[in-house]
């Protein structure tokens, strides 16, 4: 490589550390011909220190000062790489940064000593156990009360502590979050995903209510500690297959932290234009450090990786072990394609989990009639004939914050759905819930959230914000979804939530007469996951269809919780006949056990 030895490392503490003692400030930066500190009270940083090249590309400087909260910047010139002009300085971000100015190169120098402390850290569910709602922390903040406010970290701790709630309404128990680490927005009141990081260990200060004093850590601190308040397990989406701009480590590495074609210029697998060469070991590093970093600080729950495909299988198992080392129910989720390729199966003999593609497109189809029964079957096993080892490895979703939200998808006017939208959206749902897997719902899918038909909203924050009186106006679909949630993390729903790979007898399979799609379906079957059965019938063809349900011993005690328009009491008394009819895009969920048996999650939502 031109920029030196592509196997350097390093295991000296990395960034700035002032103390009562001094500061010491370390950079890892092989591309560096010269290395400055810039640094001072004020974000004008009228100071400069300037550092030594103590070791191949390791610089460091220290002063007998202790500049805790004082602002920095990394001033580097750079060799000369990829149209980078020479003899030219240019201040940077340090990547190792536990708070972040701007996102330009301002950072705020913190005493790790005086940084937040767990006091007791929170331990997430098995994520068999996990019913996850994907949102965006500004997005989310559109069904608060007061909309006009300024969306912040302790904005969403209030949001959180109102009664109505939609998080806790809805009855979820772990929510992901779109990207919160530092990125590159210019200016804080830009809406933006935060797929564009420019620091790893650093809280956005878009949300913080004092930037200047680098309130975010506290104030995401908080955000943390109050969802476990509430019984709510935190996930936070970061990517880590490329950077956004400006991009401090090209300035600091040149060509070590990234992929170059053939050609020398930068792989672009992730569609962002640089690549990162995750199998550099300081790049490994740096993942590993911001990790670790986001774990213990703050008592993070789980991470889902954007694209993480891109990210080496190498680096893949230590961020595994790593995370199961310092938090063993530690949620590790992957989105596991990119650009290059599908990497889920290789992630298979592992205990990572990954987003389902194939059920997000194949239930749509289902839904819409375009599918078959087989295809419901294997999801329903949690895809553990092909492309999992245990069902909790599949993340089951229908929509994302990616491309068009769900009834977008499935209808010719999102905005104003037909009675058959919602009738199929019923029929989503129940699959969703009934699978195998972990279920995931984008946000505001239960009240049906519309983009007006749009894909990539990254920078539209009118369609995605969420909107009360959508939710007001499809409450009935919001309730639906609900008691799904409800039933699917109760004692009743305990065999959604098989743990192992079901046994062959675990279901009983049932066809609908004459249809190629409809099904039946007896979990727990064979008896041996307890003593409650479920009976799931199934019809998304526009006729009717009768199932033959031959061979279920004691059929007539199987009581009816919920069909495709709502769910029942305990007080439902409707037999089961053997041969049991059922309507077009209709279905019905049948129980057998205990009649005193919750119905209901017995640890908080």
């Amino acid at each position: 490589m031109a920029d030196g030895n592509p196997n350097l490392f390093y295991d000296a503490p990395l960034g700035a550390f002032p103390s009562h003692a001094g500061t010491i400030f370390r950079v890892f930066a092989p591309n560096a011909l010269s290395l400055r500190i810039l640094h001072g009270k004020t974000p004008e940083l009228g100071r400069t220190l300037e550092a030594d090249e103590v070791d191949d590309g390791l610089w460091e400087v220290g002063c007998e000062e202790n500049l805790d909260h004082h602002f920095y910047a990394i001033s580097v010139e750079p060799k000369f790489c990829h149209d980078l002009p020479a003899n030219s300085f240019f201040r940077i971000l340090d990547p190792y940064a536990l708070a972040c100015f701007d996102g330009q190169g301002t950072a705020i120098a913190l005493d790790r000593a005086s940084l937040p402390q767990i006091s007791i850290p929170h331990t997430p569910p098995p994520m068999a156990d996990c019913v996850i709602l994907e949102g965006h922390l500004r997005d989310l903040l559109g069904l608060s009360q007061n909309r006009s406010c300024r969306p912040s970290y302790p904005a969403f701790n209030r949001w959180l502590r109102a009664r109505d709630n939609y998080p806790l309404c809805l009855g979820i128990n772990v929510l992901e979050l779109q990207p919160l680490q530092e990125f590159d927005s210019i200016a804080d009141v830009d809406y933006h995903w935060g797929y564009m990081p420019v620091n790893f260990f650093s809280p956005t200060r878009v949300y913080a209510t004092d930037k200047r004093n680098g309130s975010q850590v506290w104030e995401f601190f908080d955000l943390v500690r109050e969802c476990h308040g509430h019984g709510l397990s935190l996930v936070l989406d970061v990517v880590y297959n490329h950077v956004g701009n400006p991009n401090a480590l090209l300035m600091l590495g040149g060509n070590y932290f990234f992929r170059l074609q053939k050609d020398g210029t930068f792989s672009n697998c992730s569609g962002c234009g640089n690549d990162l060469r995750t199998e550099a070991p300081m790049c490994r590093r740096l993942i590993l450090d911001s990790l670790i970093y986001l774990l213990q600080t703050f008592d993070i729950d789980g991470f889902r990786f954007d694209l993480a495909e891109l990210i080496d299988e190498a680096t893949l198992r230590a961020i595994e072990l790593t995370l199961r080392e310092k938090k063993p129910n530690c949620l590790i989720i992957a989105e596991p394609w990119s650009f290059r390729g599908h990497g889920a199966l290789a992630l298979k003999e592992t205990s990572w989990s990954y987003w389902n593609d194939d059920f997000r497109e194949s239930v749509r189809h289902y839904v819409l009639g375009n599918s078959n029964r087989e295809a419901l079957q294997y999801f329903q096993a949690g895809c553990t004939s092909h492309l999992t080892r245990m069902p909790s490895q599949s993340i089951n979703y229908t929509a994302s914050h990616d491309d068009r939200t769900w009834i977008d998808q499935i209808s010719s006017n999102g905005l104003f759905p037909l009675p058959e939208d919602l009738r199929r959206t019923r029929l989503m749902l129940a699959i969703l819930f009934t699978c195998l897997g972990v279920p995931m719902l984008a946000q505001g899918q239960d009240f049906l959230h519309s983009k007006g038909g749009l894909g990539n909203t990254y920078r539209d924050a009118a369609v995605n914000l969420l909107d009360p009186e959508r939710l007001e106006q499809f409450s009935a679909m919001h309730r639906y979804a609900t008691n799904w949630i409800r039933l699917r993390r109760s004692p009743r729903g305990a065999p959604l939530r098989h743990r192992l790979p079901p046994e062959v007898d675990f279901f009983s399979h049932y066809p609908g007469d004459g249809s190629p799609s409809s099904l039946g379906t007896l979990y727990n079957a064979n008896q041996r996951q307890g003593n409650v059965r479920l009976l799931f019938l199934i019809n998304p063809d526009p006729g009717p269809t009768f199932f033959f349900l031959h061979n279920i011993s004691n059929l007539e005690q199987f009581r009816l919780i919920a069909d495709a328009i709502q769910f029942y009491g305990p007080e439902t008394v409707r037999p089961l006949a053997i041969d049991h009819p059922l309507g077009p895009l209709a279905c019905e969920l049948w129980y057998d056990g205990p009649e005193d048996l919750p119905c209901q999650p017995l640890s908080p939502a």
